[in-house]
Formats: C-alpha cells, sequence, structure tokens
C-alpha cells in the first residue's frame, strides 16, 4: 500500500511540473472553483489540525504554488492595479482586522466558525481572484473556462432534477441522498446541500453557456439551448425565489446589451409576454410555493426576514462604526430576541444565522465594513459594463464585461436573502469571474499605456538623431 502512495504521490508531482510550466492559471482556477464545490468535505476530506483538506482546497494549494513559482521564475505579468483592486485589498483586509480583534464567543456559537469563514469566504476567494487577474487571459483559455462551468451547470441540473424526482441512482455524489445532512432535503439542493447555493451556480452557469454559444458550431449551438433549457428546469426545482430572481435581473438587462440594437424592441416585447404569461399562469405558485424543507423552516421564511431586519438595524444602532465583530452576530443577537414594543415575532430567528449577506456585514463589520463591500460591488459592475460598452475592445472581452455583470445581478440578488459568506462557495465563483474581468480591463490598459509611450521614444529618437546631423 505504502509503494501504491508513493507512485501515486510522485505521478501528481509530475503532473504538477508539467501544469506548472505550461498550464493555464486561469483553467486552474476554474477547476479549483468546480471541484470545490462538487467534490465537499463530505466527499473526501484529510485532516489537517483544524482544518480539513479537500480536492477543491488542495487544488487552491497547488494554484498558490504555481502563482509563486511562476513570479519566481518571471513568468508572470504584474499588471497595473484597479480601483477595484484597491478596494477588493482594503474589504479584505479591513475583515481580517475585525476577525483578529474579536474575541469568539462563550456559549452560543454560529454554524460556522470565524476561522473557518475568514479563510474559506474572503481569503481563499481572494487567492482565486489574483489567480485569474494575473493570468495569460486568451480567447482559447477563456473558452475553456466557459466550457466547464456549462458543462458543471449541466451535471448540477441533472443531479438535481434527479433529486426532485427521487432517481438516486442517478445522483452524484451519493452522500446527497441522506436527509441528515445539510438543509432543503426534498429539493434540488447538489453537492453543497443548499437549494440556494445550487440555484447560484446554475445561474452562473447559464451564463456561461449564453456567451459560448455564438463561439461554438451550430451542433454545439443546439446542444447549448437543450443545456440552458435543463438548467432553467434544475434552478426552478431548487424552489429558491431569490435564485429565480437573481436570473430574471439579468435576464432583463444583458439581452438588450448583447444583441444588436434592432432587435431590441422585439426583445422587450417577448420579455413583456413571458413574464404577464407566467404571472398569470403561475403568479400564485411562485408567492406560496408548497415546500417542505427537511429543517422545517420554510414556513417562517418570509416572516423571519422581517425580524433579521428589525434585529440587525437594532444591533447596527448600537454599534454603528464598526459593528459587534465578525463572526458575532448569532450570539449577541440574544438580548435583542426579547424585546417587545413591536409585533414582529422575533423567537424564530433565535437559532438561525442571518438570511441577508448586507445585513450581516453591516452588524458584524459596521458601517465601514459594509461601505466597503458595497463599494466594491459597485466598483466591479462599473468595469465589467466599461468592459462591455468599450467599442475598441475584441468580441470575446466585450462578453467577458457583460459575463461579470450577469454574475454580479445573480449573487447581489441572492446576497438580499441569504448570508453567502456562510457558504464560501458563491464567493469563490465571483472572484473567479470578476478577477477575469479585472484581469481583462487592466492588461487593456497596460497595452494602450504601451502604445501610448513608444511612438513618443521613436519621435525624441528622431529628433536627436536629426539634430545631430544638422
Amino acid at each position: 500500500m505504502q509503494a501504491i502512495l508513493t507512485i501515486f504521490a510522485l505521478a501528481i508531482a509530475v503532473w504538477a511540473l508539467v501544469v506548472a510550466r505550461r498550464g493555464s492559471l486561469l483553467v486552474l482556477a476554474g477547476a479549483s472553483v468546480i471541484l470545490g464545490y462538487t467534490f465537499t468535505h463530505h466527499f473526501w476530506r484529510l485532516g489537517f489540525g483544524p482544518i480539513s483538506l479537500t480536492l477543491g482546497r488542495l487544488f487552491v494549494v497547488g494554484l498558490m504554488l504555481m502563482l509563486a513559482w511562476r513570479w519566481r521564475q518571471g513568468k508572470l505579468d504584474w499588471r497595473p492595479l484597479t480601483g477595484c483592486d484597491w478596494l477588493a485589498a482594503l474589504f479584505v483586509g479591513y475583515l481580517t482586522l475585525r476577525y483578529i480583534f474579536t474575541a469568539p464567543a462563550d456559549q452560543f456559537a454560529s454554524s460556522v466558525s470565524p476561522t473557518w469563514r475568514i479563510i474559506a469566504s474572503f481569503w481563499i476567494p481572494a487567492a482565486l481572484y489574483l489567480a485569474a487577474r494575473y493570468s495569460e487571459l486568451t480567447e482559447r483559455s477563456w473558452k475553456t473556462l466557459l466550457t466547464c462551468l456549462a458543462v458543471l451547470g449541466v451535471y448540477l441540473a441533472s443531479t438535481g432534477i434527479a433529486e426532485v424526482f427521487q432517481q438516486w441512482w442517478a445522483v452524484f455524489p451519493q452522500y446527497i441522498a441522506d436527509p441528515q445532512l445539510g438543509t432543503h432535503f426534498g429539493r434540488a439542493r447538489g453537492p453543497a446541500l443548499m437549494s440556494a447555493s445550487l440555484g447560484v451556480f446554475l445561474a452562473v452557469s447559464f451564463w456561461a453557456a449564453w456567451f459560448l454559444w455564438a463561439r461554438v458550431s451550430r451542433v454545439w449551438q443546439l446542444l447549448l439551448i437543450c443545456a440552458m433549457g435543463l438548467m432553467t428546469i434544475g434552478l426552478y426545482f431548487t424552489y429558491t425565489r431569490s435564485c429565480w430572481m437573481g436570473l430574471a435581473a439579468g435576464l432583463a438587462v444583458v439581452p438588450l446589451l448583447h444583441f444588436p440594437r434592432s432587435w431590441r424592441p422585439v426583445l422587450l416585447a417577448g420579455m413583456l409576454l413571458v413574464g404577464t404569461a407566467g404571472a398569470l399562469v403561475a403568479g400564485d405558485n411562485l408567492i406560496n410555493m408548497g415546500r417542505d424543507d427537511s429543517d422545517g423552516s420554510a414556513g417562517h421564511s418570509v416572516y423571519q426576514r422581517l425580524s433579521f431586519l428589525h434585529v440587525s438595524l437594532r444591533m447596527f444602532a448600537d454599534n454603528p462604526i464598526t459593528g459587534c465583530g465578525f463572526g458575532r452576530f448569532y450570539d449577541r443577537k440574544m438580548p435583542y430576541l426579547s424585546e417587545r414594543t413591536q409585533q414582529i415575532e422575533l423567537e424564530s430567528i433565535r437559532k438561525l444565522d442571518h438570511h441577508n449577506t448586507y445585513l450581516s456585514l453591516l452588524t458584524e463589520t459596521g458601517l465601514i465594513g459594509f461601505s466597503l463591500f458595497v463599494g466594491m460591488l459597485a466598483a466591479w459592475g462599473r468595469l465589467a459594463w466599461n468592459l462591455a460598452r468599450d467599442a475598441t475592445a475584441e468580441n470575446w472581452m466585450r462578453a467577458q464585461g457583460l459575463f461579470g455583470l450577469a454574475t454580479l445581478f445573480v449573487y447581489m440578488v441572492n446576497a438580499m436573502f441569504h448570508d453567502l459568506t456562510l457558504n464560501a462557495h458563491e464567493h469563490w465563483l465571483l472572484c473567479l469571474v470578476i478577477g477575469t474581468t479585472v484581469g481583462m480591463v487592466s492588461a487593456r490598459r497596460a497595452a494602450a499605456s504601451q502604445a501610448a509611450t513608444v511612438p513618443t521614444t521613436v519621435e525624441k529618437s528622431q529628433l536627436g538623431w536629426s539634430g545631430l546631423t544638422t
């Protein structure tokens, strides 16, 4: 057995050297996100001190080693920093300081420890952001990334549909079929065992297939249309309104920007017709979904949003600048639940973590953390918009700008209904896509700066030569 493990380790080391020399950082970053989401700690893990290693986390470690090796070899193209980079660095840095200077909870504790939360939801996404930003951004590597995400979407949609119809033979990994693990059993919930997480990945995979469609042959275009339809069905079976709204927000904006202006009246009329028909046919079902979750929380979900809002605003009023402490919402909300000056039921959220990313950061990190977070999202959106509208950029780069916008729509809408910092993989996916967008913009600015500098140098040399000859 020891000999087999040694041979296996040597094979991995050889392939690691090959990938480090010739592999694409962008594709490896995408593989880290996909493997991290698909093969969680329920599938396989290796204990490593207080942190368990999974396939995705091992890939992230390899990605960082590859990034450091290329930097040492001088093979990394250091592109100029943008305002988005500075905001992201300030945000992660501030959260790190709040984590360091926040005392741990004494009795009540969140379902996710602050240590793991800062590592998985912020430090690892920052590493993926850097890898995507400084990768070799070619059309080929970009198409490969979109293809991987589209294939992921087909797998996730098929698994989710099989879950709903209890076709467990078609579900992989098999731990998804265990009702004792995770939440939302009975709905499509995927490898992360959470319907909202599955919906985010399906929606982003849908947009990956959308922007890949124009760059493949007719046969593959037909297959991609079927794949997008399958992803939409899988998204429906998550029975998660925020996921539907996230995809709908992108569909209300992206097609109008993606297709020629002459198509816009037809698109607007089509969207109005489909929206009206959907509201008439399924409006009541969308509002009053008959879903029975394994944790029994679905029945109070709408009213609990009001409870979270009320408690969060009271907690923010008491600690407006720096918040109550990173990872401390769960236990420090307890004194506020006994308030009886209003008619909102507060006790129902006693055993729950936060259900809103924005309010969670507002209460735990104060106005500073909240402002940095919202400012970072706004800067990312503006940068993606500018890339999408840049007529001098190549078509695939402009498509990446729209892809970044669509991904932001999905994330920001779902962040209003779930604390996505408690389930890290959505941040992995977001930073992969946005890091790619920022990297393209930064590379274009560097190329434009060089193009503006070279003629000036030539002109000066010509003037000096002519002066000498005279």
